[in-house]
């Protein structure tokens, strides 16, 4: 049996996935529709819906990304692709005096051609989605279960729940530390001469199997084109080949051959990079 509902989410996974896929990002995404106890209940606690407001979850959506680095440049992604609803939006800002679990909940819009077909007077024609870390991710799954839902469990136990924000905390740290091991990781490839592993470390992308060209090689042997390539910055880079609607496999020659021209812009490099790659960056 055809359900709209159903048809909706898998569209707007598709639009979404198709887009990380093609810049390589690495992340797991989950989603799911309110079953119809939780929408009755949900609905049936707040008389205002229907009234003042509209339920706007009724689609979730939640991308798991494997870096911290990459959460503003996704959604930058997404918020591309459908309209934000800024005033819905509930992204926590970071406090110095204290560690607290950061949301990163945001609303989109629904394209005009679909619509929610349910309880329409109660229910948005909006999306929401959770952008997070593998690392957050796991504490977050704790803390819904075991804490917001038995909120009475805690009351009184301000140590306690101290202790578990603590753990949040640990989590965000090894987060940064981990950046700081790829960084450093890369930039020992880079001083080694090591120019696939460089970009890889550097990158952290899902590159597709395959060896880097050896005219490449040979004309990264000049120290200043490739200290040009390792000074790339990873996030603006993935931000301009979703721009340009890169959809080149993701081999290390096609990466080469983009951010040259994109950046470094090396006439040797051009030389050798496919004439319909080359045609196509000029016309944007």
């Amino acid at each position: 049996m055809f359900n709209s509902n159903n048809y909706i989410t898998n569209e707007i996974i598709d639009k979404i996935t198709n887009a990380l896929d093609n810049l390589g990002i690495m992340y797991r995404v989950f989603f799911r529709i309110k079953e119809n106890c939780s929408l009755e209940k949900k609905l049936g606690n707040n008389l205002n819906y229907g009234k003042t407001k509209k339920l706007q979850d009724y689609i979730g959506i939640r991308i798991v990304l494997y870096f911290h680095d990459d959460i503003k440049t996704v959604r930058s992604i997404v918020s591309s692709l459908y309209e934000e609803s800024s005033k819905d939006t509930s992204i926590d800002e970071f406090s110095k005096e204290e560690f607290k679990a950061v949301r990163y909940n945001i609303i989109y819009k629904l394209k005009e051609s679909l619509r929610i077909e349910k309880d329409r007077e109660k229910i948005d024609d909006t999306f929401e989605l959770q952008i997070r870390t593998i690392f957050s991710e796991g504490w977050h799954e704790v803390e819904h279960d075991l804490r917001y839902k038995c909120k009475t469990d805690w009351e009184s136990y301000d140590y306690e729940s101290r202790l578990l924000n603590g753990v949040y905390a640990s989590l965000e740290t090894n987060e940064w530390t981990m950046l700081q091991i790829f960084d450093n990781l890369s930039y020992k490839h880079y001083k080694n001469r090591e120019w696939v592993a460089m970009i890889k470390q550097k990158f952290r992308l899902r590159f597709q199997e395959g060896e880097l060209d050896p005219n490449i090689i040979k004309l990264l042997e000049n120290e200043n084109l490739a200290k040009s390539f390792f000074r790339l910055e990873r996030n603006i880079i993935i931000w301009q080949m979703h721009q340009k609607s890169f959809t080149y496999p993701l081999t290390l020659n096609n990466f080469f051959y983009f951010t040259n021209l994109l950046k470094v812009k090396n006439e040797e490099i051009k030389g050798i990079t496919p004439p319909e790659m080359v045609k196509w960056f000029e016309k944007l």
